[in-house]
């Protein structure tokens, strides 16, 4: 793997601190960790940093927000230590992609997919609060029926309470508050997002 990526990359050499690639940057290029500690992470709203990732030897970064369809990099990367990196262009990665067999080319998209949602999450679990988590999980879930965003999976409460990281009650005493202000209708089987926009 070294000496394949050897051929095609070039060799970079970054110091503490340094950032590799900033939010916002055009995504143009694909980084080998061949040593060293890289740190992957993203602004909240409130303008404290979540740390998504700690990369070490051996893994590639900078791709994930290409395959998910995004020219701009949505997090930054920052070196924790001393790092020597191997660069090359994303072009090489996509090509490489385009010429698998599809079975593998569709193992290979549902785990930059699993990853991009893992992602996600720990975004939210860090940062917003319990209402804000289950109301996040409830539209996610949601799909359009008769003009009403509607759940037609029978979650119990203790699911729900499992992705959002909370207690069983809490989920209950934020679902019948928000069924008593009309905001949704749920029932066995299904919860309807009445009022999408008060959730």
């Amino acid at each position: 793997m070294f000496i394949e990526l050897e051929h095609f990359s070039k060799k970079i050499n970054v110091k503490k601190g340094q950032m590799i690639y900033k939010t916002g940057d055009a995504i143009n290029t694909v980084y080998f960790l061949k040593q060293g500690l890289v740190k992957l992470a993203e602004d909240g709203d409130d303008g404290h940093p979540v740390t998504i990732a700690l990369l070490q030897d051996g893994e590639l970064f900078g791709f994930l927000d290409r395959l998910n369809n995004h020219l701009e990099h949505t997090q930054y990367s920052v070196a924790l230590k001393d790092s020597t990196l191997l660069a090359f262009p994303i072009e090489v990665l996509l090509k490489h992609i385009e010429n698998l067999p599809a079975v593998e080319s569709a193992v290979f998209y549902s785990l930059v997919r699993q990853l991009a949602e893992a992602k996600q999450f720990v975004y939210i679990h860090s940062k917003m609060t319990v209402p804000e988590r289950i109301s996040w999980f409830l539209i996610k879930l949601a799909n359009m029926e008769n003009g009403i965003a509607t759940i037609n999976i029978p979650l119990t409460h203790e699911e729900i309470s499992y992705m959002v990281g909370c207690s069983r009650q809490k989920v209950t005493t934020y679902l019948n508050k928000w069924k008593k202000e009309g905001i949704i209708q749920y029932d066995r089987g299904f919860i309807q997002l009445v009022d999408i926009d008060k959730l």
